[in-house]
């Protein structure tokens, strides 16, 4: 019997003593060498300095998008968890992020105090939009991703000068600031995620929700009002939304997939 457990015993120090021997030969690969060796075509890295748990890169190329000056500081604790994770901050043109993030063996994905700005150009794509203009400033302070969808969310985004060519031109088209606040913590609906929008300002007042289904569906259902003093052409330009109701609001109703 103690023969066993002794046997057992040294397969288990082994074990542990190959695995920590694995992290320090992982610990000490250079960054360069994971760019090179293991990364797909689709992804490439010029001036990469440190290692793959340290390090940072001068320019990486992701699918046709450019990041820059990309830092990123790997938490080997977070193994021992069944994760992989720590801090990283990278800028783009226009744009940058940094934050927290760990990605599970499971492939369930985690940010944590992300910090993140961007022109408004880049949500064209997504929202089928044209020319929207303004800067968008996003916190988040807990996102969860399974199966790459949301479970959890808790944030705001801004939206500072945002404008569109379809309101017209010049201070016709300014529709103002718009917030939208996250809270998976209120839903009463399992898999929906609730957006709260508001407007911060500006010549509209804004009122209304952005909801999120899987597997990538977004609706927008907001109701739209002018202010005292805004440009008469935006005024007018309101009408393309239908008729107001009864208390002067236009609705104004969008959805998609992503």
């Amino acid at each position: 019997m103690k023969l066993e457990l002794d046997l057992r015993l040294n397969k288990r120090i082994a074990a542990l003593s190959c695995a920590c021997f694995m992290i320090f030969l992982i610990s000490i690969l250079p960054a360069r060498t994971v760019f090179a060796l293991l990364m797909p075509d689709a992804v490439q890295g010029f001036g990469v300095d440190g290692s793959i748990w340290k390090g940072s890169a001068r320019i990486i190329n992701v699918g046709g998008q450019q990041l820059r000056n990309t830092e990123w500081d790997i938490a080997i604790s977070h193994l021992l968890i069944g994760r992989i994770g720590g801090e990283f901050k990278t800028r783009w043109g226009g744009g940058f992020a940094e934050g927290s993030g760990s990605l599970s063996f499971s492939g369930t994905m985690r940010l944590s105090n992300v910090q993140t700005a961007f022109d408004a150009s880049i949500l064209q794509p997504m929202l089928g939009i044209p020319a929207l203009g303004g800067q968008v400033s996003l916190t988040i302070d807990e996102l969860q991703l399974i199966d790459n969808w949301p479970r959890s969310l808790i944030g705001q985004g801004d939206i500072r000068n945002l404008s569109s060519p379809l309101m017209g031109r010049g201070a016709a088209d300014l529709i103002g600031n718009v917030s939208i606040v996250f809270d998976t913590a209120t839903e009463t609906e399992v898999e929906t995620i609730t957006g709260r929008i508001t407007d911060a300002g500006g010549p509209l007042e804004i009122k209304g929700e952005l909801l999120l289904t899987p597997p990538g569906n977004y609706d927008v259902d907001t109701r739209i009002k002018t202010r005292p003093g805004a440009p008469k052409d935006l005024v007018n330009n309101l009408r393309f939304l239908g008729s107001p109701e009864a208390d002067g609001n236009y609705v104004f109703k969008i959805a998609g997939s992503i």
